[in-house]
C-alpha cells in the first residue's frame, strides 16, 4: 500500500535541491501545491521529472496583493489535476479590502474547479465562516488543507461533502487530534505541508513524515496502521475520482505532455 502526501511544497527552497532523495525514502504519492505563477511552473516541471508527483496549481491567498498573476495561474489549470493552494487567510491579511479580494479570487478558482472538474484543496486561517458560506455556491470536490478550527466547523465542511486533511503537526496539537477523533475516517486525508507543519517544532518537514500522521490516526481511532493507510488511499482515489493510482498517474502524464509540447 502506498502512502499519500496530499499537500507538499517540493518546489520550496528547503526541499527543491533534494526532491529525488526525499521521494526515494518511502513508497509515496505526493501532490505538490503551488502558491503563485512561478511556483506553478516549477510544480509542472517537478511533475514531469518524477512519476509519483501530482501537480496542483493555485494562488495562495497570502499573496493577494499580487493578484495580477491570477489570470496566468488560472490559464495553467488545464494542465493540473488539482487546484491548490487557494483559499482564505485572515491571519496574515488584516486589511478588510484585501480580505474581500481574497474571497473574490477564491470564487474564480472554485468556478474554474467546477468547470474543469478539478478537486480543490483549500487553505483557511481564520476564514472558515466565509468559506462555509461560499462553498455551497459551487459544485466541487474539496478538502481543507491542514484543517484548523473547531470540531463543529470540521463537521460542517464534511456535511458539504468535503474532506479534512491532517498534517504531522497533529501529534502535538490537541485541537486537531480532537477533530481526528470526531470525524469519520471516510473523510480524512493525510498530508505533510512540507517543509512546514512538522511533528517536531522547528524541524524541516518532508513527505515521508506522513507516516507520523498514519501512526497518530491509528492510535486515536484505535485501528491498525495498515487499515488507516488503506482507507486514506481509498479516500484519495475518491477525491480525484479515479479507480486506482495508475489512472491518476496516466492522467498526470497526459496533461504534463500537453503543457510541455506547446512551449
Amino acid at each position: 500500500m502506498v502512502l499519500i502526501d496530499g499537500h507538499a511544497h517540493l518546489d520550496s527552497e528547503q526541499l527543491f535541491p533534494k526532491v529525488g532523495e526525499l521521494l526515494a525514502e518511502c513508497d509515496i504519492i505526493v501532490v505538490n501545491a503551488s502558491v503563485d505563477y512561478e511556483s506553478s511552473l516549477k510544480t509542472l516541471d517537478i511533475a514531469r521529472k518524477y512519476e509519483r508527483v501530482i501537480p496542483a496549481i493555485g494562488f495562495h491567498p497570502e499573496f493577494v496583493a499580487r493578484e495580477e498573476e491570477v489570470p496566468k495561474v488560472l490559464e495553467l489549470l488545464q494542465y493540473a489535476l488539482e487546484i491548490s493552494e487557494v483559499g482564505l487567510d485572515y491571519y496574515w491579511i488584516k486589511d478588510e479590502a484585501l480580505r474581500k479580494r481574497e474571497v473574490e479570487i477564491l470564487a474564480k478558482f472554485l468556478e474554474a474547479g467546477e468547470k474543469l472538474g478539478l478537486p480543490v484543496v483549500l487553505h483557511s486561517r481564520g476564514g472558515n465562516r466565509d468559506l462555509l458560506n461560499l462553498l455551497p455556491s459551487f459544485k466541487v470536490r474539496f478538502a481543507i488543507h491542514a484543517f484548523e478550527g473547531s470540531v463543529k466547523d470540521a463537521k460542517r465542511f464534511v456535511d458539504l461533502g468535503g474532506f479534512i486533511s491532517v498534517p504531522p503537526v497533529v501529534v502535538r496539537d490537541k485541537t486537531r487530534t480532537q477533530v481526528v477523533r470526531e470525524i469519520d475516517m471516510d473523510y480524512l486525508l493525510t498530508e505533510t505541508d512540507s517543509p512546514f507543519m512538522s511533528a517536531e517544532k522547528g524541524s524541516v518537514n518532508k513527505p515521508c513524515e506522513v507516516r507520523r500522521v498514519i501512526t497518530h490516526v491509528s492510535q486515536v481511532k484505535g485501528v491498525g496502521e495498515a487499515e488507516v493507510v488503506e482507507k486514506i488511499e481509498e479516500n484519495f482515489k475518491r477525491f480525484f475520482n479515479v479507480t486506482n493510482i495508475e489512472e491518476l498517474v496516466r492522467k498526470k502524464e497526459e496533461k504534463i505532455s500537453n503543457f510541455f509540447s506547446q512551449l
